[in-house]
């Protein structure tokens, strides 16, 4: 073990030495390199070898790329950084952002979604929702598969026993069996049924269509953390944005979804950005949100810029907070100031500068952000407490100069977090203002509110199904597509994080959700369902079942307790001892949740699927074979 250990710490020694060496050398000696010895072919083709050539490209030629990440593919990422090696030395670069596409106009959009926890506010979770009927091709697929038979006929046969589906009975078929689960027919629950962050998908139940499953580049379940989305999602436009292109972060989703706290983080009405930092290092706490990351990394790149690169920069950043209210665009660093009284007029003040304001370190932009943050307009509604009631923009401006080379270049990061695509009648914003109760005008603000948010988000969506499709781009049907014309065309970097609620009650407003995921993704047959999609569903709800059984076994306990004999006149008359069963109380309720959710998917009795995991979960004491134990 210690020879190996040895060993290993000689080969890291090796790679050291050889790396520090190579840094004094050409490039074109460094490659050659690569043929001197297979220990030299091995070193230079190691992932540590392409970190150390991703960080020379860096500090040689300023190709930035992700210093923070955890986790980097270091050869991938050098391929793609090195085709940009003469950003800082080739004249074409030195254009404005708002030209013409210099290297390609090839339409860039990654598309991601993300599922906040069951039962987070959004207030309307226990309103009763009709079960939803499986077509008939779909409720055949899952008796196959569960019951592991390949027989069409035999699944028909299982079909008729469960009754429901035919206007017949089946004269042998018991009315009162178990096995009746709807006398409308076999139903299951609407809303997300399968988040498979593995495969990036997820499947919804659709009252018209059945399961659906919805494809994307990245799927983040309720357990993804702030950090994974931001590293995983907006770190590589930060990339970008550093290398002088534009890049556009943009959350989506109904009101209520989570987008706010994706965006921004959950302590942002309370208290301050700066309030919150209390780690001396600088550390963000794991709620901070992509806007406060993003910052860091800015100003974390650039100070690291300044001390290593081979190139002198000269460096300036500065902000805007824009916010779009039906037609207003007010500047929420001044005050709430009009940006113009026309569209062009808006667009003109945003992008030539007029809203930014300079900014020198995290400390101080997070100040302006906390300053923005209190102008903004929010209400109650019955989806939110404290729902956003317009489109808000976080702009970024960073200009750089390599005094070297004479090369200039500014590019804008825009951050946006959309107003909440909402239905109306389920929103209530004319209806959810405490005990008191809204006057006539004040309802009518909170509808046409509602109204221009959802106008807004359908131009966004024409534009980017325009981009996909290299069509005309619409950009000037609202003011939000007018202000993100530049972050969005071109050679821009976009990125969508779909946000959206797991509850059957919010199922068509989660799939249409995803359905404008799809649109952005350029694919629009979402239909089609697989016995793969159904059997990964089941499978899922399997696995889940035996880890509730795993963790019912090993947390379940006997523990003894006071139980107080009250008599008829409400006394305490006696103290007896009694053993009670506890410790896996919420796995329990897990377990009977995911049995229902199995039956309503195979038409199985639920008794017979409790039976079945009561015989597998023998807890400690045999609990299953007493009620009680005095």
């Amino acid at each position: 073990m210690l020879a190996s250990g040895c060993k290993h710490k000689e080969v890291l020694y090796n790679e050291q030495l050889l790396f520090s060496i190579l840094n004094f050398l050409p490039e074109e000696t460094r490659v050659s390199f690569i043929a001197v010895s297979k220990i030299h072919s091995k070193i230079l083709t190691s992932d540590l070898s392409f970190k150390w050539r991703n960080d020379r490209l860096h500090i040689e030629y300023g190709v930035y790329y992700p210093l923070y990440s955890k986790n980097i593919n270091w050869r991938q990422l050098f391929l793609a950084n090195y085709k940009k090696k003469d950003l800082w030395t080739d004249e074409q670069r030195d254009v404005p952002q708002d030209a013409p596409s210099r290297h390609n106009d090839t339409f860039q959009l990654n598309v991601s979604a993300r599922f906040k926890p069951k039962g987070l506010e959004l207030g309307t979770e226990n309103r009763y929702e009709k079960k939803i009927t499986l077509p008939l091709h779909q409720r055949l697929a899952l008796i196959r598969t569960n019951k592991n038979i390949k027989s069409q006929k035999q699944a028909f046969k299982i079909l008729m026993e469960q009754g429901g589906w035919f206007s017949g009975e089946d004269e042998n078929q018991d009315p009162n069996a178990a096995s009746q689960i709807d006398k409308h027919g076999p139903s299951i629950s609407g809303g997300v049924h399968l988040i498979d962050a593995l495969q990036n998908a997820v499947v919804i139940a659709d009252k018209t269509l059945g399961l659906r499953r919805f494809e994307f580049d990245k799927v983040f379940n309720e357990f993804s953390s702030q950090e994974k989305l931001y590293e995983e999602q907006t770190m590589p436009l930060i990339t970008e944005f550093i290398n002088g292109f534009n890049a556009t972060a943009i959350v989506y989703g109904q009101t209520g979804s989570g987008k706010t706290h994706t965006m921004f983080g959950p302590n942002v009405h309370e208290e301050s950005y700066n309030d919150i930092i209390t780690d001396n290092s600088g550390a963000f706490p794991e709620s901070f949100g992509i806007v406060p990351r993003a910052i860091k990394e800015v100003f974390g790149a650039i100070e690291y810029r300044r001390k290593n690169l081979s190139l002198k920069f000269d460096i300036q950043v500065s902000v805007s907070y824009i916010e779009i209210y039906g037609d207003e665009i007010s500047d929420l660093l001044q005050k709430g100031k009009s940006c113009g009284q026309s569209r062009v007029a808006a667009q003109r003040y945003v992008l030539d500068g007029s809203s930014e304001k300079s900014v020198s370190s995290l400390k101080e932009t997070l100040t302006l952000l906390d300053k923005g943050e209190k102008q903004k307009r929010k209400a109650a509604t019955a989806m939110n407490t404290r729902s956003s009631r317009a489109h808000t923009l976080f702009i970024v401006t960073l200009s750089q100069e390599c005094l070297d080379t004479g090369i200039a270049s500014t590019s804008r990061l825009f951050l946006v977090d959309l107003g909440g695509s909402e239905q109306i009648k389920k929103s209530q914003p004319s209806n959810h203002d405490g005990d008191q109760a809204m006057n006539e005008d004040e309802e009518k603000l909170r509808v046409n509110e509602a109204v221009n948010i959802n106008l807004g988000l359908l131009a966004l969506k024409q534009c980017v199904e325009a981009l996909r499709n290299g069509k005309h781009v619409p950009y000037k049907d609202s003011k939000l597509t007018m202000m993100l014309s530049t972050g969005l065309g071109g050679d821009s970097k976009t990125s969508v994080i779909l946000c959206g609620a797991q509850e059957a009650s919010h199922g068509p407003e989660t799939i249409a959700a995803m359905k404008f995921g799809q649109t952005c993704r350029g694919i629009y047959n979402t239909v089609k369902t697989n016995a793969n999609m159904l059997a990964g569903l089941l499978r899922q709800i399997e696995n889940n079942i035996a880890s509730c059984e795993e963790q019912i076994r090993e947390n379940e306990r006997w523990e003894e307790v006071d139980q107080e004999i009250i008599d008829n006149d409400g006394n305490l008359v006696d103290v007896r001892k009694k053993y009670v069963v506890t410790g896996a109380d919420e796995y329990r309720q897990q377990l009977a949740t995911l049995i229902r959710q199995k039956a309503e998917l195979t038409g199985e009795s639920v008794d017979e699927l409790f039976g079945a995991a009561s015989s597998t979960v023998q807890a400690f004491g045999n609990f299953h074979d007493y009620t009680s134990i005095s």
